[in-house]
């Protein structure tokens, strides 16, 4: 139930601008289109029957009654509007168009409209039939009903059209229309509903839900946005009690398309994971678009595309990449970029290369992130190196269809796909969890050094160098 509403809610977030332009647009086009018409005035005459017998007024308001449909057929027959057609040079069904009969039941009241731009001429000729209509049940009726006729007076309001009314009947089927093309372009959508429907289509676990963030909440630093820092947090225990149950040390973080996340969520994973005490060697693999020299401001001219390019022997400690701000984690930058990547992946130099990584006794993670999967044949190869990968989707754009094509791809790469980071989520069920976090960062934060000694060897190797870190837990950064 409480899915259901957040689904809705979120649609109807996201297409809120649909219905506000449809109400605003046929509304406001209605209501100019209202005002640009000639105003058209109903008078109305009114005729009353009557029997002038010696019957009880029960019985003679009951005869009336009998007789008032009958009565009313007559006012637009050619013997009654004749008359009036000819005095004002009209024709019979002209003078017939402007004429409205109405007969309420159950009364004796004959109500005779009719309709005019000129208010004066419409009661003109409302009393005019009305007096003929008169005329004519006295001298061709026997006499037998009289008819009283209360005149019209000239209307000062139109009767049509009524810009206000039917402005607000237009925003109505505007409203109409745009929740129409709201069905039929969710109907069209071939966006992941939720994380339920991600792990259903791929078949893994969510490692992560990372909300989408706003453009000031993207230029801080990861540890500064309480939503982004407690994804990477989350994902980061995610694997590590994946790695606890079945050990790996060569992750690939990929997408199925550019544009993903994933070169962030690899940098923050990396940073969170060296931060908890993990010993971190974060690879670009991406020789084709690399961000992290730039991310880290790191030196790219010796990197990954030099063990392709130089003697082994030669570039083999330029593989345990270059030193940052935190301790245990070291960045290897993409280096100068070659012409032909998937051809050098392929290579015995790769399958060295990765073999290296792989009998490292330095890292607990060594991290690869890589171009995304779809378009091109890097990470697919890449895929075939490592232990295990790590999917980032875009929750706001991904397609499920690419999603089944992706986990495909994986699939028949040989690599253990352990999970999916949500990334850009816009599903609101994740809004009680920045409440929270907001709710958090108000209280105050003591300033805290916490050293973290050197750790015994894991399951992927013993330890080299200093592993201390130093971190200072301040007032609204946690």
């Amino acid at each position: 139930m409480r899915s259901s509403l957040s689904r809705y809610t979120l649609i109807v977030k996201r297409w809120a601008w649909v219905i506000v332009l449809g109400v605003v647009i046929c509304g406001s086009v209605t209501y100019g289109i209202t005002k640009l018409m000639q105003p058209v005035y109903q008078a109305t005459a009114q005729v009353i029957l009557t029997i002038g017998t010696n019957q009880s007024p029960y019985e003679s308001t009951n005869a009336v009654i009998a007789l008032q449909p009958t009565y009313a057929q007559l006012v637009t027959t050619p013997q009654v509007l004749q008359p009036v057609a000819a005095r004002h040079g009209l024709t019979l069904k002209g003078l017939s168009n402007l004429v409205v009969v109405n007969a309420p039941s159950n009364t004796p009241i004959i109500k005779i409209s009719v309709n005019n731009s000129d208010p004066r001429f419409a009661a003109q000729l409302a009393n005019e039939v009305a007096a003929s209509f008169a005329q004519y049940t006295n001298t061709s009726m026997g006499g037998q009903v009289q008819p009283i006729i209360v005149q019209a007076l000239p209307p000062t309001d139109p009767s049509q059209p009524k810009p206000s009314l039917d402005a607000g009947i237009g925003a109505l089927v505007g409203l109409g229309l745009a929740l129409a093309l709201i069905v039929v372009f969710e109907w069209l959508d071939d966006r992941l509903k939720g994380p339920e429907e991600a792990q259903r289509l791929l078949g893994v676990e969510t490692l992560t839900v990372i909300p989408e963030l706003s453009r000031k909440q993207r230029i801080k630093n990861a540890e500064d946005t309480p939503a982004l820092a407690e994804g990477c947090r989350i994902l980061c225990a995610n694997l590590n009690r994946v790695q606890g149950a079945h050990p790996f040390k060569l992750v690939m973080i990929t997408s199925a398309l550019a544009g993903e996340g994933k070169s962030t969520i690899a940098a923050n994973l990396a940073s969170f994971l060296a931060m908890s005490g993990k010993r971190v060697l974060l690879v670009d693999a991406d020789l084709r678009h690399p961000v992290l020299d730039q991310h880290f401001q790191l030196d790219n001219r010796q990197g990954l595309s030099n063990a392709f390019l130089e003697m082994w022997t030669q570039v083999q400690p330029q593989m345990e990449g270059q030193p940052t701000e935190l301790p245990s984690l070291r960045v290897l930058t993409a280096g100068v970029l070659p012409s032909n990547p998937s051809e050098l992946l392929q290579s015995p130099l790769a399958q060295q290369l990765f073999k290296h990584f792989r009998e490292s006794k330095q890292f607990d993670y060594i991290i690869f992130d890589t171009p995304p999967l779809l378009p091109i044949a890097d990470a697919q190869i890449l895929a075939s190196y490592v232990d295990v990968s790590v999917l980032v989707v875009d929750a706001s754009k991904t397609a499920r269809s690419l999603l089944t094509r992706t986990k495909e791809v994986l699939t028949k790469a040989g690599t253990e796909f352990i999970g999916v980071v949500l990334n850009k989520s816009q599903w609101s069920e994740y809004g009680f969890i920045l409440e929270y976090l907001g709710s958090v960062q108000q209280r105050p934060r003591a300033d805290i050094s916490m050293s973290i000694p050197p750790t015994t060897a894991s399951s992927n190797g013993s330890v080299d160098g200093d592993t201390s870190i130093t971190a200072s837990l301040r007032k609204g950064s946690d």
